[in-house]
């Protein structure tokens, strides 16, 4: 085997030098894209709609909840909307609800936006309601053929969606879509359309106009008007005590916390309110240490920090 000569092995040092600051640079840049790619999600909490519509439908009480559905699952398929938003499971909802002595229909309180969004850690609170839906049949008969004749059957259904901030209950966004359906077929006289056929045009309609709605947010500017920030909100919370440089937080696993999740530690003076109309304009926040959460319980957890903090301090994501 060949012995290198001082030249040779100064330039393979010289090109090992080069392919390792490539490398770094490589790493370096993945490193200062990571934290764009690791935003935080908006955490959202989807309530049940309410029905604005007329009652004399048998299914009346069904349309709220099957709202409510078709707009769960239409975030949940589209993908631009999953990388920005966290739903909460509908159990989790479910639980607090029940704990609090909350009900999940019917409109949306303050007090009730703000004993979720603190609990369950989320920003917003997705409602909505039906405004209008319908099924009209339009029936055409043929004499000479003993009453065979054809009918078209037309659903219509509109749906608005509101985001609620459960820091101060008022409407971040609101926005409405509509949803038709036509069915035509053949039919003796005098018949109608089965409970099981009324159901299934009726919620077709209002899946169609679920699809909508959820689209034209998701096109639109909407999703801009929302933030993952404020009191409350996506990845915040509030701090319960504080022993040495432990925090207890008021946020755990049912919230989405882990270990090694890390926050900034913000104190919060006294909201700022416009002296004409007495609207909550925003608060004075003073950012005082960092940390990271070293133990998560069910509903709390511990963090380890730097700085200073002190109980009802909030915590916030990075």
């Amino acid at each position: 085997m060949r012995l290198l000569s001082t030249r040779e092995a100064s330039e393979l040092s010289g090109i090992a030098r080069n392919w390792a600051l490539a490398l770094a640079v490589a790493v370096s840049a993945l490193l200062v894209a990571s934290p764009a790619s690791a935003q935080a999600k908006i955490r959202v909490a989807i309530w049940d709609f309410e029905n604005n519509a007329e009652q004399h439908w048998w299914f009346w009480n069904d349309l709220g909840p099957a709202a409510r559905n078709f707009i769960d699952t239409a975030f949940a398929e589209d993908a631009n909307l999953s990388a920005k938003f966290s739903v909460i499971e509908r159990e989790k909802l479910d639980m607090v609800l029940k704990e609090q002595g909350l009900a999940s229909s019917g409109a949306l309180d303050q007090q009730t936006a703000a004993k979720v969004g603190q609990i369950l850690g989320i920003k917003y609170i997705v409602t909505g309601g039906i405004d209008k839906f319908a099924i009209n049949t339009t029936k055409g008969g043929l004499g000479a053929f003993g009453g065979l004749g054809g009918s078209y059957t037309n659903a219509e259904a509109t749906i608005n969606m509101r985001f609620i901030d459960t820091t101060t209950a008022e409407r971040a966004v609101s926005l409405s879509a509509d949803g038709n359906v036509k069915k035509g077929g053949g039919f003796y006289q005098g018949s109608s359309l089965s409970h099981e056929a009324e159901w299934g045009i009726a919620s077709e309609a209002l899946e169609k106009a679920a699809l909508a709605v959820v689209e034209k947010f998701a096109s639109g500017d909407y999703a801009s008007r929302l933030s993952v920030g404020g009191a409350m909100g996506g990845g915040e919370g509030k701090i319960i005590k504080v022993e040495g440089n432990r925090a207890w937080v008021n946020m755990g696993a049912v919230s989405g916390l882990k270990v090694g999740d890390a926050f900034k530690i913000i104190s919060v003076g006294k909201p700022l309110v416009d002296p004409d109309t007495g609207m909550v304009l925003g608060v004075d926040e003073t950012e005082t240490g960092e940390g990271q959460i070293v133990e998560v319980q069910e509903r709390f957890s511990i963090m380890s920090f730097t700085g200073a903090a002190k109980a009802a301090d909030v915590v916030r994501r990075p």
